[in-house]
């Protein structure tokens, strides 16, 4: 069956790289439903590849119909210089009477994943598609309050979690994975009164609050 998606999803690659006026002689009628859902699901996988590769540069302030305005996808999410109250705001549609799916204020950076059909509204920030982003890690290897996943945005290993001087209180979190993926469960909390060590593993996402980190591996 795999088979029958594959030759169909390259024909109809040939056919588009033919142009416009090309047809296919694959009579789709004769696929029953479930067939056809298939076939339409894996052609959404490699749209939502090709839209991907050809992101470029930064989503800015509005709202976005995920999946037509902006690829699905992860999405690194950095405040914008001056900012008073940078967000990223999900909902279900685009009227602040649907369902919220997601109300994030954004410190420095942070990272979302967005889900087709969803409405996000991008207040005093600039949305890069993960891994586009400039790296706010300095030469020394430390990073300042935000939130990173480790493998794209920090290299795994050893770090030192410092508290920033002034700050009301001072945390780090680790997840699993991109808080608001569906993916995540949170490993570790702690409340920071100086200094502590962390060792941190590809895929985890850290966030800091009141704090900043520094590679010592």
């Amino acid at each position: 069956m795999r088979r029958l998606w594959t030759g169909l999803l390259a024909l109809l690659m040939l056919t588009a790289s033919c142009g416009a006026n090309a047809s296919s002689d694959y009579d789709f009628s004769t696929l029953s439903l479930a067939e056809l859902y298939e076939v339409r699901a894996q052609l959404d996988e490699v749209i939502e590849a090709k839209e991907a590769e050809g992101s470029v540069g930064f989503y800015g302030d509005g709202t976005y119909l995920v999946g037509s305005d902006i690829p699905v996808g992860d999405y690194a999410i950095q405040e914008r210089e001056n900012a008073m109250f940078a967000s990223v705001v999900v909902r279900a549609g685009n009227s602040v009477e649907d369902p919220l799916i997601l109300h994030k204020l954004v410190s420095r950076q942070a990272d979302i994943h967005l889900v087709r059909n969803t409405w996000v509204t991008f207040s005093e920030v600039r949305a890069w598609p993960l891994g586009a982003e400039p790296s706010l890690m300095n030469e020394d290897g430390a990073v300042g309050e935000g939130a990173y996943l480790v493998g794209k945005q920090l290299p795994a290993g050893d770090y030192l979690v410092s508290a920033m001087d002034k700050a009301p209180l001072s945390s780090y979190s680790v997840y699993s994975g991109i808080v608001g993926s569906g993916k995540e469960e949170l490993i570790k909390f702690e409340v920071l009164h100086g200094e502590a060590e962390l060792t941190l593993a590809a895929g985890d996402y850290v966030e800091l609050s009141g704090a900043t980190m520094k590679n010592i591996q």
